[in-house]
């Protein structure tokens, strides 16, 4: 059905502009827009809101939960059924289970409400590690949540362009992320984080596993990320990109409206 409406209003769409090259391709192959006129920009983040933390952690996690030893993994978003969260919670699960450094150190953070989240709580409480886990509910200081975290996960089992990938990135994190959508237009494996195919906990607890004894890989991969958030998601170089297809598409009108006049003044 959703195609089918993006289809209608196809001949009343003199621009397009996709968030991803993902979507972008989706526009031209899927719907049948003219690819010249579609755009591609991705969106932008507040980098002045969310930056690397400077000292130590924000002071929004539960008394006890973490130390200066602990390795938070954690998530932020709407916990609908898209997000797959249960495959992270089963994935920390079994990387607790399997090895008892990962029970003294990891620790597990998913933040926002929806659907999901009361049966990622009862996965914990099933395998006695709810107290390993801080599943606030829905917040409003997300940056310094996010700040409060060592890795981030997104295991979407679809996305478009992911705004809290945009945003972690931009606090300095490494990001673990499903291997679709625009997430790999995000996540440069082995750069800024790592990828791996969704629905797949087995995997995901290996992913998770190779992050938790490697400070330096964290440092390096979390760096990097901000350094691509600097150069090429920041908020003015979103706009400058709307503003240039704004002028374009102005001038071109222009031009069109120049062109009427002349041939009813001939």
């Amino acid at each position: 059905k959703y195609n089918l409406l993006r289809k209608a209003a196809r001949p009343f769409a003199q621009e397009y502009i996709a968030v991803s090259k993902d979507l972008a391709g989706w526009l031209v192959n899927r719907i049948g827009g003219k690819r010249v006129r579609v755009n591609q920009i991705y969106n932008g983040v507040d980098s002045a809101k969310f930056h690397p933390r400077r000292g130590g952690r924000p002071a929004v996690l539960p008394s006890g939960f973490a130390d200066d030893a602990s390795v938070l993994f954690g998530s932020v978003g709407r916990m609908a059924a898209v997000k797959d969260y249960p495959t992270l919670v089963r994935a920390f699960i079994r990387m607790v289970q399997e090895s008892n450094e990962a029970r003294q150190r990891a620790r597990l953070v998913l933040v926002g409400e929806g659907e999901a989240r009361a049966q990622c709580q009862r996965l914990l409480d099933e395998a006695n590690l709810a107290a390993l886990a801080w599943l606030p509910g829905e917040r409003h200081d997300i940056a310094d949540c996010l700040q409060a975290l060592d890795v981030f996960v997104l295991p979407s089992l679809n996305e478009g362009i992911s705004n809290t990938i945009l945003e972690a990135q931009a606090c300095g994190l490494p990001v673990i992320a499903t291997r679709v959508g625009g997430n790999l237009e995000l996540v440069s494996e082995g750069m800024t984080g790592a990828l791996f195919e969704p629905a797949n906990p087995q995997i995901l607890a290996q992913v998770l596993r190779s992050y938790l004894n490697d400070p330096v890989r964290r440092q390096r991969e979390g760096a990097a990320a901000r350094t691509g958030i600097e150069s090429a998601h920041s908020l003015d170089a979103m706009a400058a990109s709307y503003q240039a297809v704004y002028d374009r598409v102005l001038r071109q009108q222009v031009l069109i409206d120049s062109g009427n006049v002349n041939r009813c003044a001939g």
